[in-house]
């Protein structure tokens, strides 16, 4: 077994990159939108421009971070859906791997290799921006594009939590239903019983009886 795909199964590691590469990249996208806002608003040198700087140095180590974790993110990923495939419900099977149709553009598995490609490509777009001159007039495309990819990635996750915590994917024990209150006549009345049952204080108890 290769070391990632162990390391993988062991020590849970997809959910792990997961939590990293969300948080990167939709951090580092905020701040790249919020700089472009500031940067709108603020028509000459001012601190708005300053603070304008400071969030575009701070995104750039965000967007190149999270964009490695995105690959991780895809590698372990494609370990746990041929790990879990057979032990999977219907249900997550077509979330995963929709087999046609436009939902096999937006399953779990497809979207995550295209995201994984989209944010490679914004975090060398915008490592470029940082040396390049000429490519800070296309700015505003690339607020755009991050935008949708940030977006993308958010649905990515949120696919990814109904494969746990709706359909159970990988936990041991399977997700149970929760029962509806039994609605036989013994039930009702041991229900009634205890719902028309006196309250007893028992301070009070014990100051009336001093």
């Amino acid at each position: 077994m290769p070391l990632l795909q162990r390391i993988s199964v062991d020590y849970h590691l997809h959910p792990i990159v997961d939590h990293f590469t969300i948080a990167l990249l939709v951090f580092g996208v905020a701040m790249e939108l919020i700089a472009g806002a500031a940067a709108v608003i603020a028509r000459s040198a001012s601190p708005l421009t300053a603070f304008a700087i400071r969030l575009r140095t701070s995104s750039l180590p965000l967007m190149i971070g999270g964009a490695a974790s995105a690959v991780l993110s895809r590698l372990t990923g494609d370990i746990e859906a041929d790990r879990l495939w057979e032990t999977m419900p219907p249900g997550a099977q077509r979330i995963v791997a929709a087999p046609d149709g436009v939902r096999s553009y937006l399953s779990h598995a497809a979207l995550g290799e295209y995201l994984m490609y989209s944010f490679l490509a914004l975090a060398g777009w915008r490592l470029l921006m940082e040396f390049s001159p000429r490519l800070i007039r296309w700015r505003a495309a690339f607020l755009i594009a991050a935008a949708l990819a940030a977006c993308g990635l958010l649905y990515q996750g949120k696919t990814g939590g109904e494969l746990v915590y709706r359909h159970g994917v990988g936990m041991e024990t399977p997700i149970k239903k929760p029962q509806a209150r039994s609605s036989t006549p013994a039930a009702s009345s041991v229900r009634r019983q205890a719902r028309d049952r006196p309250v007893h204080d028992s301070f009070d108890y014990r100051v009336r009886t001093t």
